[in-house]
């Protein structure tokens, strides 16, 4: 088994140059972690999810030791980019905690007004995500947890934001965009991450 570091990557939503995750990454850094927000490049998403996980499968080996695993924090699409790199391209193996923020897990509305790749594959019933939920419960290994709420309008429905399995917060944040900057969101992801270092911090 690889060992446990305090490395957590954070990877933004569509059109999200990282901006979102500024107030969590400080927060994470401040309690001892250290926190990397990754920019993908076209995170429109127009070449499709798997140009933006073979992008974070590049930040992997660059920031991560080997022999040590991460956590993974993914907001809206970026947790769907998370979830490619960790079910296709060998992620299980390399992450030991595995957080998702109001992300479409089986699809969103919205994704039908975007006429490009990665806007088919985040539309519902997507062969995309159909695929990647058939093998949905490999995930268990990186101890997933979601995050969502119920006033999005964004992901929709918003009961798309939810995995099944693992642990699930709902919490009432009243916009998509302010999930991750609500601070009883940014206190769940840090619970949540110190508890599965488990005292095995490198």
């Amino acid at each position: 088994m690889p060992a446990k570091s305090n490395t957590v990557l954070l990877v933004p939503g569509i059109f999200d140059r990282g901006k979102s995750m500024h107030r969590l990454r400080d927060a994470l850094n401040r309690q001892g972690f250290r926190a990397h927000y990754i920019h993908l490049q076209y995170n429109s998403g127009w070449h499709g999810m798997e140009y933006l996980s073979y992008q974070l499968q590049s930040q992997v080996d660059a920031l991560i030791e080997p022999g040590h695993s991460f956590a993974l924090v993914g907001f809206s699409m970026g947790g769907i980019v998370a979830r490619h790199y960790l079910q296709a391209r060998g992620g299980l193996a390399r992450v030991h905690k595995f957080i998702t923020l109001s992300s479409p897990h089986f699809g969103s509305l919205w994704a039908n007004f975007l006429p490009y790749s990665g806007g088919r594959q985040l539309r519902i019933g997507s062969r995309f995500l159909d695929e990647m939920n058939r093998d949905i419960h490999s995930l268990a290994t990186a101890a997933p947890v979601s995050i969502w709420t119920r006033y999005d309008v964004t992901i929709v429905p918003y009961t798309s934001s939810r995995l099944p399995l693992g642990a699930t917060y709902e919490i009432p944040v009243k916009l998509h965009r302010w999930v991750p900057l609500d601070q009883r969101v940014i206190s769940i992801v840090a619970d949540e991450l110190s508890g599965a270092l488990d005292g095995s911090l490198v």
